[in-house]
């Protein structure tokens, strides 16, 4: 079992991100933090594998915990979850020996490459064997090739559209969270079977939840729920 640390001072990012990792076999949240100090505190508490960092924090920021990681020589592997996105933090990132950035928001599906791609390293690593080139290659390689922000879309929907169907359903939903695909198709300027694609898509993630019914004549009617934590998943769309 990979045991990771979480360090996000966002509680709700925080419960996603970890729901999102432990979807992944073989790795398991032994401690979420919410500040640099505390991060601290649960590596030198417990044997971990692997740390989960956001940048932007109160504080020290995530830069500052992972220098002093490496200042005190922890043997613990940092992959960066974070909105910083300018070139001069992630080459900091890098220098300091990230083994993955990602850039907030992002899928699950970018997790899950980043997670399944550590998994195998980590594995390598630990055989004590000889390794030969291409093994090392192989391993080495295993980053994602898709453009930044496609990965995980289904073919015919497109990133800025469903930019816009994710904001129209926060500002729908507010305090009432039930709405219809037909209060986002002039929000949205796109045709009612379009919406229903991006719906069903967000339905398939566990973004938004269906419930079928019927109007005049026996017309489908569907109802679509956001609630709770998923609010906080639809905005990584944004």
């Amino acid at each position: 079992m990979i045991r990771v640390v979480l360090v996000d001072d966002e509680p709700m990012v925080a419960e996603l991100n970890r729901i999102y990792v432990e979807r992944v076999p073989d790795f398991k949240v032994v401690a979420i933090t919410r500040s640099a100090e505390e991060g601290l505190q649960a590596l030198q508490a417990q044997p971990v594998d692997l740390l989960l960092l956001d940048i932007f924090m109160a504080g020290q920021t995530g830069l500052d915990l992972m220098a002093e990681i490496r200042r005190l020589s922890l043997d613990v592997d940092v992959i960066f979850v974070t909105a910083a996105r300018d070139a001069r933090t992630i080459g900091r990132a890098l220098k300091l020996g990230a083994v993955d950035y990602l850039i907030k928001p992002f899928e699950f599906e970018r997790l899950q490459q980043a997670l399944e791609g550590y998994r195998a390293t980590h594995r390598m690593v630990r055989t004590g064997q000889s390794l030969s080139q291409t093994e090392l290659d192989a391993a080495l390689t295993r980053r994602p090739r898709e453009a930044p922000g496609e990965a995980g879309l289904p073919k015919g929907l497109d990133r800025a559209t469903l930019t816009r169907v994710c904001q129209a359903i926060l500002d729908l939903a507010g305090e009432v969270p039930w709405f219809r695909s037909e209060e986002l198709v002039s929000q949205v300027g796109i045709s009612r079977v379009s919406v229903r694609k991006y719906l069903e898509f967000l339905c398939d993630r566990k973004v938004l939840r269906m419930e079928p019914g019927y109007g005049g004549m026996g017309r489908p009617v569907h109802r679509y729920c956001l609630q709770g934590a998923q609010r906080e998943e639809l905005r990584r769309f944004l």
